[in-house]
């Protein structure tokens, strides 16, 4: 009995023995290790610290872009807004000026019937130099447009009487041209005389071709009136001012779906350079009183001078 209890001392001992190394060992290489694990998990709570604050870098910028943008964005919608008031502006002055001129020529006597005139100032100054049937102008360059809508196929004989005579005005050292206009069923149709879009000097060869090519315009009037397009036309053309010859009121589905006060408007925001914009109104215009108020307002919304003819 006792020599089989000291066997199982010594093999107790020796388990201990072994254990107690192995724990040994274990503590030196964790006391050996340790550094370099506070090292790793410091450089990971710091790479976590770049990363978080990458993100809200990102996060900034991204809010950043976007307030620029909402920025940039309500600074057109301003400009916009601006240009639209100084339109509605300019319209609003036109028809007080309409009404001022109507009031004083109901309290005044009749002026006598206009006449065809033609100034004698020098070319180029500041002073009248072209006079069309009570249109003035001191502006060497301009653009007739004709406009060749259906309902004027009735009064060609006349709109043909009024180009002449406004050529007739122009003297030598001044340039023109002429931009006929129409709406067809294929689309807008545009008849240009030169016939690259541009001007022409005053001459006699010249003013007997021009006057061939309006004579050539008959039996063309037909379908509605692009007016919109055509003024892009004449805003785009060298002239410094436009007279327009038309029966006005243009439909809306052919001029950008504006009506006759939002097109005005929109004319006036697109004339930058300020051309003038003389009106002509031709035709049956006392039927409807809206024709002349646009024809009207038109033109002394651009700087320009107005005027009806019936024959």
């Amino acid at each position: 009995m006792r020599t089989r209890l000291r066997n199982l001392g010594v093999y107790s001992l020796s388990a201990i023995d072994l254990f107690a190394s192995a724990m040994g060992a274990f503590i030196i290489i964790t006391i050996v290790l340790m550094p370099d694990y506070q090292k790793e998990v410091r450089l990971e709570g710091h790479l976590a610290q770049i990363e978080s604050m990458a993100n809200q870098v990102e996060a900034d910028l991204d809010d950043t872009v976007e307030g620029m943008d909402s920025l940039r964005l309500a600074l057109q919608t301003a400009q916009q807004r601006q240009q639209e008031l100084q339109a509605e502006h300019e319209i609003m002055s036109s028809e007080v000026e309409v009404i001022r001129a109507r009031l004083q020529a109901h309290a005044e006597q009749p002026p006598p019937a206009p006449r065809l005139e033609e100034s004698d100032e020098e070319l180029g100054s500041n002073l009248v130099t072209f006079r069309f049937l009570g249109l003035k102008t001191d502006k060497t360059r301009i653009l007739l447009m004709v406009d060749m809508n259906k309902y004027l196929a009735e009064h060609q004989a006349l709109v043909a009487r009024t180009v002449a005579r406004a050529l007739d005005s122009l003297k030598p050292g001044y340039q023109f041209g002429i931009l006929g206009f129409q709406q067809l069923d294929s689309g807008p149709r545009y008849h240009r005389w030169p016939q690259d879009g541009g001007l022409a000097p005053m001459n006699g060869r010249n003013r007997v071709q021009a006057l061939r090519f309006v004579r050539g315009l008959s039996g063309q009037f037909a379908g509605s009136s692009s007016l919109r397009g055509a003024l892009d036309l004449a805003l785009a053309s060298p002239a410094e001012a436009a007279i327009l010859i038309s029966d006005g009121l243009p439909n809306p589905a052919y001029n950008n779906g504006l009506p006759p006060r939002a097109l005005i408007q929109d004319i006036v925001m697109s004339n930058t350079r300020g051309m003038e914009i003389h009106a002509v109104t031709i035709g049956d215009y006392f039927k409807y009183k809206g024709t002349v108020d646009f024809m009207e307002n038109l033109a002394r919304a651009n700087g320009g001078g107005f005027l009806a003819l019936s024959q």
